[in-house]
């Protein structure tokens, strides 16, 4: 194995992908290099409910459905679902370049809870983080196509909320059955946003994590001051050290540590991860690639995809990968909110 997850201040390291800076930011060449075989987009799961005794959220008042409920877990239906079962549920087409919020009908920025006519209720899509199991799931994929599985870099975006200083954390006690966490203030209202911070909440709670004391959310901008360096999950000399930049201007700043494909391929990593501050919600890297450059898995921080370039042969495996949803895509495919021209509305 690699020197598992230390922290890497040799920025040298990442020099080969400086040729994206010269393609149009945004683009996937700008986020996966030129020169792989072939190129694959891996959709991030997304969570879909419905109501046990109904079957369908259909004709359900959804603001008094919980009024009453103890056990808000065993009331819901609930399973991880992907993006084709989505675009099956609304009636539209899944594709390379589909964009969820067009696959289930709603502008962009307004899809958490969107019901279909089949009666389930859609969560929303993870941006700029690639859930565990999955990442584990590629990455033992990743480590039969590389000659050096146990080497290799994973860069982490800087920008996450309380990773180089405690800015951006805010901690919140949840009580078994309640609808709101008691540590819930005003403040945090108006920063954050109620509906939202609402519905972290209930999907926590359909999880079964309501019976927890407590929980650790990332929420940018949450602090008022200037938290200085070093007083967040990182420590003082990590947190201050040199960063990888990408795309000057853009904020795209990594910090790097060693890890090989096999060090995700190993479930356990998330507990091992210095960048992780909760195991529930485990921060993935926003780039990885081995040592032998053989392959590079980009996780942009905007995106709600994971791309990954490689050879022929390691995309046809993802594709066919049980518990992944992948495609292979064009370099030159449009990934932006309104790219999705199969299922733009009338």
């Amino acid at each position: 194995m690699s020197k598992r997850f230390e922290w890497v201040p040799t920025l040298s390291r990442g020099d080969w992908l400086r040729p994206m800076e010269a393609e149009p930011f945004g683009s996937i060449l700008s986020i996966v290099p030129r020169g792989f075989e072939t190129y694959a987009r891996i959709f991030h799961p997304v969570e879909r409910d419905r109501p046990r005794d109904t079957k369908t959220w259909q004709g359900v008042d959804e603001t008094t459905y919980f009024d009453g409920v103890e056990d808000i877990e065993a009331s819901l239906e609930t399973e991880r679902t992907t993006w084709a079962k989505a675009a099956a549920s609304f009636d539209t087409v899944m594709h390379a370049e589909a964009q969820y919020a067009r696959l289930v009908r709603r502008d962009y920025g307004n899809v958490d809870g969107a019901i279909a006519a089949d009666g389930w209720r859609y969560g929303d899509t993870m941006e700029g983080c690639f859930d565990a199991t999955s990442l584990t799931a590629a990455s033992v994929v990743l480590a039969r196509h590389t000659t050096t599985p146990d080497a290799g870099i994973a860069a982490v975006w800087d920008g996450w909320g309380g990773l180089i200083s405690s800015a951006g954390v805010g901690y919140f006690v949840v009580e078994p059955g309640d609808g709101l966490a008691a540590s819930y203030t005003d403040e945090v209202a108006k920063r954050v946003g109620c509906p939202t911070l609402r519905e972290r909440l209930a999907t926590a709670a359909r999880r079964g994590i309501a019976g927890a004391r407590s929980m650790a959310e990332t929420l940018p901008g949450l602090a008022s001051d200037e938290p200085e360096l070093g007083s967040g999950l990182l420590t003082r000399e990590v947190a201050t050290g040199p960063r990888f930049d990408l795309h000057g201007g853009t904020g795209r700043n990594y910090v790097l540590f060693e890890a090989g494909a096999n060090d995700f391929a190993d479930a356990a990593w998330p507990g091992c991860a210095p960048w992780v501050d909760n195991v529930l919600w485990s921060q993935s890297p926003s780039i990885l690639w081995p040592d032998d450059h053989s392959w590079l898995l980009a996780t942009e921080i905007d995106f709600d995809s994971t791309l990954v370039a490689g050879t022929t042969a390691l995309i046809r495996e993802l594709v066919q990968t049980p518990g992944l949803e992948a495609l292979p895509i064009r370099t030159d495919a449009d990934l932006t909110w309104d790219g999705d021209v199969l299922n733009r509305p009338d």
